[in-house]
């Protein structure tokens, strides 16, 4: 009896390693296959989707293929071409062909003697999405707008010539909220132009940057591989986004990802910009390091190369070491260093950056950041850097007014004279540092301790007086509590555009601070990162 048990162990163990080998095996497969563009070719084709509507093109691909991966970009581009080259219909509609824009369509012209087109988009039960295109001398364009269930599309191009189609999308895998709650406030100034763009929905399925219109209506949703998208940047007729914390995406107009950018051995967080000889300066990780958060690297757009610009812990060493490991359920997911900096936003300006830290509730200015960095000075409370090193590079404050106290989202404005600027951000209000447990936020004026609940936060606006060390608040209007994420974004037409991330809330507020329209999110998980606004002006639109 022994025996036979013994030998249907055996049985059970060797089928479990048989199909372990096989999965093993399988993967590494399919692996191999991911990077043989000859594989992809075969596995991905262009053809009509009678679902979709007439005539409407769709790209099939195998399950397993990435949108990100740069093989498939390649052969969907190379399939687009072949297509388009022997077309005998005046026009060739494809639906998201590059998979960037679940909500879009890209159209191909024939005939070529116009300069512009425009087009409008009408669904059901929302209002008419009408826009003019960038110009391109290959006559194609990427149609954004859409939503789900049928879409009549207008056409009008600049010599007189008028089109008309359907697009029913209402089998297509929308990830996030098609409509948000809208409230209106007391103003009756006018919403600003362009598209509201959701940055970090901490998704617990899939992940994605979505764009609303001013009604609160999804349209365009942007898959991404993981984590989030922290801002968009234009250069070039591109757009550059973080699709996970090593890649940085650059997208064409039409949808293709032309290129990404790699982080190497650091992982990107909560922001990015260019520099001014237009490369990538990045908040960093250094996975190889026992802290977090604390560096900035910059990618060279051209060759792609990798450096460290700044690392903070060699500047702030002697206060790494004061810091705590934070073990608190505060902890950011994920992560396991000591978090003793926090940086959440970088501000580059004529070879200086503006940096945010929210685990030292402090606003720093490092100059000549790609040459020789050094730190000019901290905008804080005193008694945080009281007895470091540093408290001499703290600002006085002039004015009575509660210091800011986990801040994000800090952008520069200039003033009037030598030395004299602005610098709006969101003061989160929050009063904790899990790195410095033992700080009392209280007696300067912050007293809440918890990132989702909590009495108010604020716009702030600093004037910053670099000829007698000063800051002094200059500009503030309180907005929706949230204690760990936000943003502020000050629009073109002085509308103010705030989000407070942990209510999954964002508003936009006219020059005098009046509520123009509120925006209420159903968070799929337990934050709305950021929200930016965006006119796509040179990209998509004219």
């Amino acid at each position: 009896m022994k025996k036979k048990i013994v030998i249907g162990v055996l049985v059970v163990l060797l089928i479990g390693v048989l199909v372990t080998f096989v999965i093993i095996l399988n993967k590494k497969m399919m692996s191999n296959n991911l990077k043989n563009i000859n594989w992809i070719n075969k596995h991905v084709s262009i053809e009509v989707d009678k679902s979709l509507g007439d005539n409407i093109y769709t790209v099939k691909k195998n399950k397993n293929i990435s949108i990100y991966n740069m093989k498939f970009q390649e052969v969907v581009n190379k399939k687009i071409e072949e297509l388009t080259s022997s077309m005998k219909e005046e026009y060739l509609v494809i639906y998201n062909p590059y998979g960037t824009n679940t909500l879009s369509v890209n159209i191909y012209f024939k005939d070529k003697d116009f300069d512009n087109i425009k087009y409008t988009i009408k669904g059901n039960d929302v209002n008419d999405f009408s826009k003019e295109l960038v110009e391109n001398e290959e006559k194609a364009y990427q149609l954004i707008g859409f939503t789900r269930g049928n879409n009549k599309v207008e056409i009008e191009l600049s010599n007189d010539t008028k089109y008309n189609f359907n697009v029913n999308l209402k089998d297509v895998n929308i990830i996030g909220e098609e409509k948000l709650k809208v409230e209106d406030g007391s103003s009756e100034e006018e919403l600003s132009n362009g598209l509201f763009a959701m940055l970090g929905n901490d998704s617990d399925s899939e992940d994605y940057l979505a764009l609303y219109d001013n009604d609160g209506v999804l349209r365009s949703e942007i898959p991404i591989i993981g984590y989030r998208a922290h801002r968009i940047l234009f250069d070039n007729d591109k757009m550059y986004f973080s699709v996970s914390q090593t890649r940085i995406a650059e997208v064409n107009n039409l949808g293709q990802v032309t290129k990404i950018y790699r982080t190497g051995k650091y992982q990107l967080h909560h922001d990015y910009t260019f520099d001014s000889d237009g490369n990538i300066l990045v908040l960093a990780n250094n996975t190889e390091k026992e802290t977090e958060e604390d560096c900035i690297i910059k990618i060279d757009r051209e060759t792609s190369e990798i450096s460290e610009v700044i690392d903070f812990e060699d500047i702030f060493k002697d206060y790494v070491e004061t810091c705590k490991l934070d073990t608190t359920s505060q902890r950011d997911e994920g992560e396991d260093g000591l978090d003793w900096l926090h940086l959440n936003s970088i501000e580059y300006v004529d070879g200086d950056v503006f940096v945010s830290s929210r685990e030292t509730s402090s606003i720093m200015k490092i100059s000549n950041i790609l040459d020789n960095p050094k730190l000019e000075y901290i905008l804080s409370n005193d008694e945080f850097w009281k007895d470091t090193e540093f408290e001499s590079y703290v600002y006085d404050k002039v004015g009575n007014f509660t210091i800011h106290g986990g801040q994000h989202s800090v952008r520069y404005s200039s003033g009037d004279n030598e030395g004299e600027y602005y610098l709006t951000f969101f003061n989160n209000n929050y009063g904790v540092s899990n790195s410095q447990p033992n700080f009392d936020y209280e007696k300067v004026g912050l007293t809440n301790k918890n990132p989702f609940q909590g009495d108010k936060s604020y716009y702030y606006v600093y004037k910053v007086n670099e000829n007698d060390r000063t800051f002094e608040l200059v500009d503030s209007f309180d907005v929706t509590y949230s204690g760990i994420v936000s943003s502020v974004q000050d629009l073109s037409n002085c509308n103010v555009l705030t989000d407070s991330g942990t209510a999954g809330v964002f508003a936009e507020y006219d020059k005098d601070h009046n509520l123009i329209r509120k925006y209420t999110a159903k968070m799929n998980k337990y934050m709305v990162y950021r929200v930016l606004k965006y006119d796509f002006s040179n990209f998509w639109f004219k």
